[in-house]
């Protein structure tokens, strides 16, 4: 037996629509009404009857087979007769639709199947600096998508006509000669209603049959104060509406972390500083200045410590290397909320090479300022 899905040419992995649309293209080009090969018709009907049906189609991919064991065989010798009805008389029709229904399952129109329920996704990602995290941002964007006609409700033609080929039934027939003086009449949805039984009548002017029409929208939305990198925005069926989809898919708005060169980073509720200090800072305190603080632009109802244009971060003597001195109420805002993160500050000290000469200078005042006798 040939692969069916070759003859189809689709992929095993296929789905229904992929199969009923490989089907019609076939079928256009080869059905006998249209002075195509009967053998190879019945070919791509048998493969389609076969691959449309899940249970056969189940069967088939698990045995390579349409389960010989079920429905009539063709007896040698017989030339003919038919397995049940031997000695059949030269030039008697055959319905292939009843006969070989059970082998092939022909002489059923094949049922429209039902919409999936919703699209795909499409997911934008929006990058954001730190000061909109911090205070929270308001974003407008252009939204481009594709919606349903309204003048024809997506369905392209104001009126439908019943098909003229099947006659509103959706089946077509035709007389398929299968041996010496023997016909056969086959059944199969018909190609020219794709098996809908109706044709569209007066196009849209709409639409101009297309079902679709383009719609441009823009969308507004808060970005809260506290919000964090990889939050999620959802805007609700707002994707390109599709013929096999009962509802559209989500826009999905995702925040990203905008590139910056700052000296203040976010972990969390935290945002967190480094600065290096000598050893006469270590020992007699100092003060720093963290210009990149999102405070400096200033915060409704809140006071910033030393103004609002450099936040003065003051290091207490004795501040030892890798020590963290932690500033309440100066990290990120939480969400919903008016409370505040800590501002964690990471102390490196460093000897610079004035220290050095002043410990080698002053050696013998600092021994007897640090070292106690016993």
């Amino acid at each position: 037996m040939s692969d069916l899905y070759n003859i189809l040419g689709v992929g095993r992995n296929a789905d229904s629509k992929d199969i009923k649309k490989a089907y019609y293209e076939l079928a256009k080009v080869n059905h006998p009404d249209k002075g195509g090969d009967v053998n190879k018709f019945k070919e791509i009907q048998n493969a389609y009857d076969v691959l449309s049906d899940s249970e056969k189609r189940q069967m088939y991919d698990m045995t390579g087979n349409t389960n010989p064991n079920d429905g009539p065989q063709m007896h040698q010798g017989m030339p003919f007769g038919m397995p049940g009805m031997p000695g059949m008389p030269f030039g008697m029709n055959v319905d292939l639709g009843g006969l070989f229904g059970g082998m092939f399952g022909g002489g059923q129109r094949t049922q429209p199947r039902g919409k999936r329920p919703k699209g795909a996704n499409k997911m934008h990602e929006i990058p954001l600096s730190l000061n909109d995290f911090y205070f929270g941002k308001k974003i407008r964007f252009d939204l481009e998508r594709k919606v349903f006609c309204k003048e024809c409700s997506g369905q392209g033609c104001l009126n439908w006509k019943t098909c003229g080929e099947c006659k509103g039934s959706g089946v077509k027939e035709s007389m398929i000669q299968i041996g010496p003086g023997m016909m056969a009449v086959n059944r199969g949805p018909c190609v020219s209603c794709s098996g809908e039984g109706k044709t569209k009548g007066t196009v849209c002017k709409g639409c101009d049959g297309k079902t679709l029409i383009n719609q441009s929208s823009v969308i507004e939305t808060d970005i809260k104060a506290g919000s964090s990198v990889g939050d999620i925005l959802t805007f609700a069926e707002m994707c390109s509406d599709q013929a096999e989809f009962e509802k559209p898919g989500d826009v999905i708005i995702r925040l990203t972390k905008a590139d910056e060169n700052l000296d203040v980073l976010r972990d969390g509720p935290y945002l967190k500083h480094e600065c290096v200090i000598g050893l006469s800072e270590s020992i007699l305190g100092c003060s720093r200045n963290i210009k990149s603080h999102p405070a400096f632009s200033g915060i409704p109802n809140r006071v910033v410590p030393d103004g609002a244009t450099i936040l003065k971060v003051d290091i207490p003597a004795g501040t030892q290397s890798n020590e963290v001195v932690t500033i309440k109420g100066l990290g990120m805002p939480l969400p919903d909320s008016t409370e505040f993160g800590d501002l964690m500050v990471k102390v490196i000290v460093r000897a610079s090479e004035e220290d050095k000469k002043v410990l080698e200078t002053h050696k013998v005042i600092l021994q007897s300022i640090f070292i106690r006798p016993t």
